[in-house]
């Protein structure tokens, strides 16, 4: 019965080591894991306005104005976030961002600083 006793406690010393260290590893590979925040992006045309209107909409329901309110309610954002979007290919010339070589590289500028994945799907 000693001999057990004593068997017993020296195998309880490695598998508490073993346990110490294997835990908080594993820990770390499930926090790791998380997938980065997925956003889609679109462009709302405003009709009953007199002039053309454009509102970019969040993920369905964060709304902004221009494209300053937008890297405003961006800049919120975790790092590490994609941001996805696909405007389509029927475009009047007059949409903010899509109008504008350089305020698209701006933009995708902006988006890099802030760690932010933008991705822009091209339209065929």
């Amino acid at each position: 019965m000693e001999k057990a006793i004593k068997m017993a406690k020296s195998l309880l010393w490695p598998c508490a080591v073993l346990l110490f260290t294997v835990l908080p590893a594993r820990a770390q590979e499930i926090e790791q894991k998380a997938p980065a925040p997925k956003y889609r992006m679109e462009l709302a045309y405003i009709y009953d306005t007199d002039s053309p209107e454009y509102v970019f909409v969040i993920g369905g329901v964060i709304g902004c104005k221009s494209v300053a309110s937008l890297k405003k309610y961006l800049s919120l954002l975790p790092p590490g976030s994609i941001l996805e979007w696909a405007p389509g290919c029927i475009q009047r010339g007059i949409e903010p961002l899509l109008s504008s070589e350089q305020e698209m590289e701006d933009f995708k500028a902006f988006c890099a600083e802030k760690n932010i994945n933008f991705i822009l799907v091209p339209s065929g």
